[in-house]
């Protein structure tokens, strides 16, 4: 599934949507964070483009990434996309 990074949907304490970047930070969370080079090469892509195509496990991955090290308001955004894209697996 193609996801981007750039307009990610969350909601302010009123319940207003905006849209957030998060794909640098996301990027660099990863790359500093990481031992493993497919992590290392999806936190380019990430960084570098954006909008990237992810799998069930890359989509569990960045779960981890997301829950561990973002604020609540973007896990309620984001979280259930990743979760969704899991369960497609199964």
């Amino acid at each position: 599934m193609k996801f981007d990074f750039r307009k990610i949907k969350v909601k302010d304490i009123e319940g207003k949507e905006s849209s957030l970047d998060i794909s640098k930070e996301l990027g660099n969370s990863i790359y500093r964070n990481t031992a493993d080079l497919g992590e290392l090469e999806l936190a380019r892509n990430i960084y570098k483009d954006g909008e990237v195509e992810i799998n069930a496990e890359q989509a569990a991955i960045l779960n981890k990434y997301v829950r561990e090290g973002f604020l609540a308001f973007v896990q309620e955004a984001l979280c259930p996309v990743l979760d969704e894209i899991i369960n497609l697996k199964k």
